[in-house]
């Protein structure tokens, strides 16, 4: 691990452009540098989270309720969207279309994700594992050759509603693993959430990768004519403040602030935004524990997940 690392900072190291793919990337979350240094240590977590689960705790759910996913159904969900995004990305570079069998709209995301769990089960967690840890390797190669022009590449995605850049598929694959899946392991294992494992620059880069996703992943047709700004202020080490800005022509997540904002949430941490983000935590018991200040809009605060959630 440490070798692959090395040779990524001693081939590559970060230059002024490299560190702005993006017109608002003022922290590098979306540089190849950032990319992959990032997927590698986020290798390195689940490389060590795995080792750890033993073979009996497979079986169990991650989820509190009866029909969640059970943890070697998690892994391999988790290989098959990194196996996409990677699939995704070669296709991008190649000035190819984005095709995947059985994936035309995000409406198939459902269908998608239980016909490549259930063809993935009798593989078994050894070499689920090592599949999947081998595709975050692979991501990692992929991000750290691309050119400041790859990155800010776009291109039509099924599972977006607007157009991602090079950039933001690679930093969606590493939000996907290590944010929207971040805590499913945890429940079934009794462990950390993945994401409490990041150093505050690596949380903060995948907040900014994590309201970038929001923003492409809004649904136009559920908010109809709204025209919204709703803003995240996250306290604490790795926190920061993003927007998500909604019309009906789509939507964008960026860092930073603006002058109006139609909602503003306030989180006490960045480990909290998380936990409502993956349904672990519900919003209104921080808000009754003045973890989480809303101000503004309340309805559409409670509206935010339908607007979205992306099955």
């Amino acid at each position: 691990m440490m070798n692959e690392v090395t040779s990524i900072e001693t081939e590559h190291e970060p230059d002024a452009e490299d560190l702005s793919p993006l017109p608002d990337d003022r922290i590098g979350a979306f540089s190849s540098y950032s990319l992959a240094a990032d997927l590698l240590k986020l290798h390195e977590i689940y490389a060590g989270y795995i080792e750890r689960i033993p073979p009996d705790a497979w079986i169990r759910r991650t989820e509190r309720r009866a029909a969640g996913w059970t943890l070697l159904e998690t892994l391999a969900h988790l290989d098959a969207i990194a196996t996409i995004f990677n699939l995704s990305i070669e296709q991008a570079l190649a000035h190819q279309p984005i095709q995947i069998a059985g994936f035309t709209t995000r409406h198939d995301l459902r269908a998608l994700n239980r016909k490549a769990i259930d063809e993935r089960m009798m593989l078994g967690y050894n070499v689920l594992s090592e599949s999947f840890l081998d595709s975050l390797r692979y991501t990692a190669r992929l991000a750290s050759a691309l050119s400041y022009s790859q990155l800010a590449t776009t291109v039509e995605h099924p599972y977006f509603s607007g157009r991602p850049t090079i950039a933001e598929l690679v930093g969606t694959s590493l939000v996907h693993a290590g944010m929207v899946h971040g805590s499913q392991l945890a429940v079934g294992t009794r462990m950390q959430p993945i994401w409490n494992f990041y150093d505050p620059g690596m949380m903060r880069r995948q907040l900014t990768r994590a309201f970038h996703m929001v923003g492409l992943a809004y649904w136009p047709e559920r908010g109809g004519t709204l025209h919204a700004t709703l803003v995240f202020q996250i306290d604490g080490q790795g926190g920061g403040r993003w927007f998500v800005r909604i019309d009906p022509s789509g939507g964008e997540g960026r860092l930073g602030t603006v002058r109006t904002a139609d909602v503003t949430l306030t989180f006490a941490s960045a480990d909290l935004l998380c936990r409502v983000v993956t349904m672990q935590t519900e919003i209104w018991p921080l808000f009754l524990l003045r973890k989480l200040h809303i101000r503004g809009n309340p309805i559409l605060a409670t509206r935010m997940s339908r607007l979205f959630i992306l099955t």
